[in-house]
C-alpha cells in the first residue's frame, strides 16, 4: 500500500564506483532505502520527489541468471532473471567472508543504493547482491501474465530462485560465504521465509516490517491508520469518505471520480480503494502530517464539491496526476488491458488474490474508508480479473510458513509505530534467536531502518539498529 514548496530542480541519479568511498562519507537528507521506495503507480508526485532527491546508486548494471520457470518440476523451461552484484567491498580472502543479499519484492530493481545495507557491507567487507522478484521489471518469465502463467508466481517459486543465485554466486566467487539476507514489506517476509526453508544457505535474515501473517481480511490495515494520525485528521477523512460516498448515491458518481482522472466506468469500489491507499500511504511512508495538514480545516460545514476537490487535490500532489487513472485499481483494467499490467499492477493483484490477500476491508466500525470495500468485493474482483475458483490460500501458507509463530532461527523483525502493515507482522520476540522489536516514535514508518542512517534519526530507530547489528555479529560468526 502507499504539494508543499518547490523542489530543487535537478537530482543526482546514479554514482561512479570511482567515488564510493567519498559518497560514503557524506552526510544525505532523509530518503528511502530503494527496499522501501513508493510502488511505481505511485511515483508521479511530491512524495517520490522527497524520496529520490539524495537517493544515490553504487551499482545500474545488471546481470542475468538463467532460471527454471518451475522449480518443482522434473523438466522446465527457463527463463532470464536479473539481479545486480557490487564486489568493489568484498574481501574474498577473509577468513570469514561475508555476503549480503537483497530481496526483490513487488516492483522493479533499478539497482544496488546506498542505504544502510550498504554501509553495514563497508563494515564487513561483504559481497553485495541484489535480485529482481520473478514477474516484476524485466524478470517475467516468457513475457506472459497470462492466468496459466502466473501460477508459477509463488513465494516458494521465488524462494527457490534466490537459492540458485546464492549458490551460483558462492561458485562464482569460489568462497564458503557467510550470507545474509535482508528485505523490507513483502521482502521481508520473503527473507523470513528464506531462512525458514534454506536455513544451511544463510547465517540469518532482517525483515524489515516484514508481512509474514498472510491476513484474509485485513481490517487492522485500517484500524492502524487510524490510531496513527489522531482523531481529527481521522474524522476529515470519514467526512470525505461520506461525502464521496453522498455523491455516488446522488447520480454523480463519474463527476466525482473526474476530479481524480479515474474513468467514469471505474466500479465504484475499486475508486474507493484508490481513494483509501491515497490517504494510507501517507500514513505508511511517514507523511501523515502533510496529509493532515492538506484536509485539517474541513467539517461539516464545508461545501461537498470543495471537500471532494481537496482530497483530489491532495492525491495529485502526493502521488502523482495518474494515481487515480492508474491500472493498478481497475479491475477492468486488470482484467481487460495487457498494455497497462506493468510493471507491478497485475502481478501482485495475482499473488494477492492467489496466495496472500492482505485485503485492507473496511472495518465495522470506525472506518476511514468506505464500507463498499468488504470481503464480497474484493473476493469477486479476484475471480473477476483471474477467473472462477480464484481465492487466496492463506491459511495454507501461513502453516507452511508459521505466520507468527515461525519455527525458525536467527531472524530479526523490526517493525515501526506508524506503519499499519505491522498488523501482519510480528507482534513479540518469541526468542533470543527471533527477537522482534517495535521502533516507536512520531511519524516513524513503513521500513524506516533500510534508509541510510543520519543524524536526525529518532532514538529509539538508533537503538533497534543497534539492537539488530548486535544479533548480526553473533549470527555471522557464531
Amino acid at each position: 500500500a502507499r504539494g508543499e514548496g518547490s523542489m530543487a530542480a535537478t537530482r543526482t541519479a546514479a554514482m561512479l564506483l570511482a567515488v564510493l568511498a567519498c559518497v560514503l562519507a557524506c552526510v544525505l537528507l532523509p530518503a528511502v532505502d530503494a527496499l522501501a521506495e513508493l510502488p511505481p503507480h505511485a511515483r508521479g508526485g511530491l512524495a517520490h520527489k522527497l524520496m529520490e532527491q539524495d537517493r544515490q546508486y553504487v551499482t545500474t548494471d545488471p546481470l542475468w541468471i538463467t532460471l527454471p520457470i518451475d522449480h518443482f518440476a522434473p523438466e522446465s523451461e527457463t527463463y532470464q532473471n536479473k539481479y545486480f552484484v557490487n564486489d568493489t567491498l568484498f574481501d574474498r580472502s577473509a577468513e570469514q567472508p561475508v555476503c549480503f543479499f537483497y530481496l526483490g519484492g513487488e516492483g522493479p530493481v533499478r539497482g544496488i543504493s546506498d542505504d544502510y545495507v550498504l554501509q553495514l557491507a563497508v563494515q564487513y567487507k561483504a559481497l553485495l547482491v541484489q535480485m529482481e522478484h520473478r514477474f516484476y521489471g524485466d524478470s517475467v518469465p516468457n513475457k506472459d501474465f497470462s492466468v496459466p502463467n502466473l501460477q508459477y508466481l509463488t513465494t516458494r517459486q521465488a524462494l527457490a530462485d534466490i537459492a540458485q543465485l546464492i549458490d551460483a554466486m558462492s561458485s562464482q566467487y569460489s568462497t564458503n560465504c557467510h550470507w545474509f539476507t535482508f528485505g523490507g514489506s513483502y521482502s521481508g517476509a520473503l527473507s523470513a521465509w528464506f531462512r525458514l526453508k534454506y536455513p544451511t544457505k544463510t547465517r540469518g535474515s532482517l525483515s524489515s516490517s516484514g508481512v509474514v501473517n498472510a491476513v484474509m481480511r485485513f481490517v487492522g490495515f485500517d484500524m492502524q491508520v487510524n490510531q496513527a494520525i489522531g482523531n481529527d485528521c481521522a474524522n476529515a477523512l470519514r467526512l470525505i469518505t461520506s461525502t464521496f460516498e453522498t455523491a455516488f448515491n446522488n447520480g454523480q458518481s463519474a463527476a466525482a471520480k473526474a476530479l481524480f482522472g479515474s474513468p467514469a466506468n471505474m466500479s465504484d469500489p475499486d475508486f474507493c480503494y484508490m481513494m483509501a491507499d491515497s490517504a494510507a500511504m501517507a500514513d505508511q511512508y511517514g507523511y501523515k502530517s502533510r496529509l493532515c495538514s492538506a484536509i485539517g480545516g474541513l467539517t461539516l460545514d464545508t461545501d461537498p464539491q470543495t471537500i471532494m476537490e481537496t482530497f483530489a487535490n491532495f492525491t495529485a500532489d502526493m502521488w502523482g496526476a495518474d494515481f487515480g487513472s492508474n491500472c493498478f485499481y481497475d479491475s477492468n483494467c486488470l482484467r481487460d488491458d495487457p498494455s497497462r499490467w506493468q510493471p507491478t499492477s497485475r502481478a501482485w493483484r495475482w499473488q494477492k488474490c492467489h496466495e496472500l490477500a492482505y485485503f485492507q476491508v473496511a472495518p465495522t466500525t470506525d472506518s476511514l474508508r468506505s464500507h463498499l470495500i468488504d470481503m464480497p468485493y474484493v473476493l469477486a474482483q479476484c475471480e473477476d480479473i483471474f477467473g472462477a475458483g480464484t481465492f487466496p490460500a492463506t491459511t495454507a501458507t501461513n502453516m507452511y510458513y508459521g505466520g507468527i509463530r515461525p519455527n525458525g532461527t536467527n531472524i530479526f523483525f523490526s517493525d515501526f509505530s506508524d506503519d499499519p502493515w505491522q498488523r501482519a507482522s510480528m507482534t513479540e520476540t518469541i526468542s533470543d534467536s527471533l527477537p522482534m522489536n517495535l521502533v516507536k516514535c512520531d511519524g516513524c514508518g513503513h521500513c524506516m531502518d533500510l534508509h541510510k542512517p543520519r543524524d536526525t534519526d529518532p532514538q529509539p530507530l538508533v537503538q533497534s539498529r543497534q539492537m539488530f547489528e548486535a544479533y548480526l555479529s553473533k549470527w555471522l560468526f557464531n
